[in-house]
């Protein structure tokens, strides 16, 4: 009798969970089955072997049951596999033809173009679902990026950086065009008879610099405190009642306030005022350049120490020196992974006298030995930084700067992988590697719709043959993409 009841109550158990598997039913849908989901909304993983199915480009089931399925769905088989978020690069320039003047994209147009379409394939070829352009960018641009077939999300800060009057990146501009077309500069009193006096004061206030911001699509502000670098003239930098109002009026417009800093000088300040996310790592330490590179000064540290307590986003960009120090290393252009993403035309192209003007123009007749030794220092500072703020809970966010200078060793994708080899290189754990390029890139810039794999959520996913909380090589070890309802073999994006 008593195994009998037995019996029976098991019975009943199985009916039960049957009655209250779950069952959808899909047109145009994907399952993913036994994968190891690898996923987090705060940045502690637990990773676990289930399931995951999207429709119509939306997630709208995770879990460790399989659940019924009627319908039109293509069935992806994940055992053995983790499935990751797709990558997030809060940092990115998609305006430029890495390694080329303006002149010259017009006298080789077919290099041009072929890099151009190239360009989102190649980021979505190293994971990178989502990119935020942080700088000045036309409709046109965007317009172009997302008319191609495969192309990552693409969020910006509007049609321009919020720079004050004759400062960074506006000094760049020949002074006799600086002011042409009216650009969204902020006026600075200190450079009030260096302003055509055609433009008010009261047009280009901080308020008035957000607004249009915020008008042109913009998602974040990106402003910029530089006071000058590789021996040019003091540049004006906003003063700390700019800068406060930039913050005051990027909130009032529900955006974000992320700005250009890599000094000591610069840190200081923006972590003072407490701005949102700074754009760039500290590697240049001032007075304490040549200090040893294995301690933090005081200085530095208590910089640091501020950050990490108003939880400031910081964007690492160690690619920013290691692709400009590229230059100077007669293998770089040999990478069998750069002829993945780059095309092989434009490769030949940046091998030639003409090709290599950067370089020349950087490193004039510095032999090689010595570029590296002077960028090797100044990136073990930065690595030291990034070490510290990993090692006391710091807001950690990816981004590449890709590119950061009109640089070939900036390339779309490649250049997110060797950033994440880099972080790891610092010492930088692997989850809070995978987080800062997934959950906290969504969480700083309020992108509640990528960044973790659950339900709601488009379907930006990565599935890979090694598990990325072991081995950062596992970015490299990407089988298949998920972007939005379509499968894309990793291959099928590389370079014709």
């Amino acid at each position: 009798m008593n195994k009998f009841l037995i019996l029976l109550g098991a019975i009943i158990v199985v009916v039960s969970c049957k009655s209250d598997k779950t069952v959808l039913t899909l047109s145009n849908g994907i399952h993913i089955s036994n994968a190891h989901i690898i996923t987090s909304e705060d940045g502690t993983y637990s990773p676990y072997v289930g399931h995951v199915v999207t429709e119509e480009g939306k997630i709208i089931y995770v879990g460790e049951e399989e659940p019924t399925i009627n319908g039109s769905f293509e069935s992806i088989d994940g055992t053995g596999k983790f499935l990751i978020p797709g990558l997030i690069d809060s940092h990115t320039h998609i305006t430029e033809v890495q390694g080329m003047l303006p002149y010259q994209m017009e006298a080789y147009p077919e290099l041009a173009e072929a890099f151009i379409a190239q360009m989102p394939r190649s980021y979505l070829y190293f994971g990178f679902t989502t990119l935020i352009n942080l700088g000045g960018i036309s409709e046109k641009q965007i317009s172009d990026f997302n008319s191609q077939p495969l192309h990552p999300d693409l969020y910006h800060t509007g049609r321009s950086g919020a720079s004050v009057a004759n400062g960074y990146p506006m000094n760049f501009a020949p002074e006799e065009f600086r002011f042409d077309g009216a650009p969204n500069f902020i006026y600075l009193e200190s450079e009030a008879d260096n302003i055509p006096d055609k433009f008010n004061p009261s047009e280009h206030t901080p308020k008035a610099v957000v607004e249009r911001i915020k008008k042109s699509g913009g998602i974040a502000v990106k402003s910029y405190y530089e006071s000058g670098f590789r021996g040019m003239p003091k540049l004006p930098v906003p003063t700390k009642q700019i800068m406060n109002d930039l913050m005051e009026n990027t909130h009032k417009n529900g955006m974000v306030l992320t700005v250009h800093g890599n000094s000591l000088e610069a840190h200081s300040f923006l972590t003072d005022v407490g701005v949102d996310v700074i754009a760039h790592g500290m590697w240049n330490w001032g007075e304490y350049r040549n200090v040893p590179s294995d301690s933090l000064p005081d200085e530095v540290k208590n910089v640091l120490d501020l950050q990490i307590q108003k939880q400031i986003g910081y964007t690492p960009t160690l690619t920013v020196l290691a692709g400009e120090e590229a230059l100077a290393d007669s293998l770089f252009l040999n990478d069998p992974q750069l002829k993945k993403v780059v095309p092989h035309k434009l490769l030949e192209w940046y091998a030639t006298e003409e090709g290599q003007w950067f370089a020349k123009e950087l490193f004039s007749e510095l032999p090689a030995e010595e570029v590296h030794k002077i960028y090797g220092d100044i990136q073990a500072h930065a690595m030291l930084a990034l070490k510290y703020l990993s090692d006391n809970n710091g807001r950690i966010l990816f981004g590449t700067d890709t590119p950061s200078a009109p640089t070939y060793g900036n390339q779309p994708g490649h250049n997110g992988y060797w950033e994440l080899k880099l972080m790891k290189e610092a010492g930088m754990p692997l989850d809070q590697i995978l987080a800062s390029a997934t959950i906290n890139n969504a969480q700083a810039f309020a992108l509640d719709s990528v960044g973790s794999i659950a339900v709601g959520k488009k379907a930006h996913m990565l599935l890979l043959s090694k598990n990325p909380l072991q081995d950062i090589e596992a970015y490299n070890a990407i089988e298949k993409l998920f972007v939005s309802d379509t499968v894309v073999e990793r291959e099928d994006l590389s370079v014709n």
